[in-house]
């Protein structure tokens, strides 16, 4: 009757892990996420080389030139929401085409954390905007119902050093984490993780392989895949238990300096 009880419990534990590894990793970003980077033939996105390192398939919908408001205004979002089952993971990354404000700008979001918006008028479509935080909530909270997990990361630095060190990022490094905390879900701050494991390479190795060949936002292939190593260094330093299960060994093997925080 024990030997029961315990064969029970043994299979009930191997089912829950199980059903909690995520099958599906869903990626909603812009170009440097995109598989194919700035779609200049020269560079590629992060992208396109997470599945490199995990069991779970990777579903890549990162689109070039996207900001969180043209995704969830012009179909992106929608697109891939759908497609979201119970149990999968969602990485949203956006904030490189998301400054310039409403107006001046179709990609622009309201300055600000609430719900403050903006109404517009293009190409005499009436469009209410609202800040960056707002689509981000949007989206994390349509994912958390479909029983899945949003992931928030920051987005990538692009290629400036100063006296050796890469400067922090603009607000929408900080407005991420902001959503984060507030939801009480995920957050990888991927442009810290980039920035201090480049300031141990140095801004000469960095030129010296090319790794933006085409501007300072786009990254070569080299360097996509080493933001994909980036995300998956922090899965490990931040013990995402769900997401550690789903590493192959060649994600097992990365193993890069973990953010040093005060925290």
């Amino acid at each position: 009757m024990e030997f029961k009880i315990f064969f029970t419990l043994v299979l009930l534990l191997i089912s829950y892990s199980y059903l909690e590894a995520p099958k599906t990793i869903f990626i909603a970003g812009d170009s440097t996420a995109d598989a194919n980077g700035g779609h200049n033939g020269l560079t590629e996105g992060w992208g396109k080389y997470l599945g490199n390192y995990v069991t779970s398939t990777v579903n890549n919908q990162a689109v070039s030139g996207q900001s969180s408001r043209t995704f969830w205004r012009d179909g992106g979002w929608a697109n891939l929401i759908k497609g979201v089952t119970q149990g999968d993971y969602v990485f949203i990354q956006f904030g490189h085409n998301d400054a310039g404000g409403p107006t001046a700008t179709a990609k622009g979001s309201v300055v600000g954390t609430g719900d403050e918006t903006v109404t517009v008028t293009i190409n005499g479509v009436e469009e209410v905007v609202h800040t960056f935080c707002w689509y981000i909530r949007q989206m994390a909270g349509q994912v958390l119902k479909k029983g899945a997990t949003p992931l928030l990361l920051s987005l990538t630095p692009n290629f400036v050093f100063e006296n050796g060190k890469v400067p922090e990022g603009n607000r929408f490094q900080g407005y991420m984490k902001l959503v984060a905390e507030e939801l009480n879900i995920p957050y990888i701050d991927h442009y810290s993780y980039i920035a201090r494991n480049w300031e141990i390479l140095g801004e000469a190795y960095i030129k010296e392989n090319n790794w933006f060949p085409a501007d300072y936002k786009h990254t070569a292939p080299a360097a996509a895949d080493f933001n994909a190593k980036m995300i998956i260094n922090a899965i490990k330093c931040q013990k995402i238990t769900d997401l550690l299960s789903v590493l192959n060994d060649k994600g097992n093997s990365v193993i890069y300096p973990c953010l040093v925080t005060t925290n």
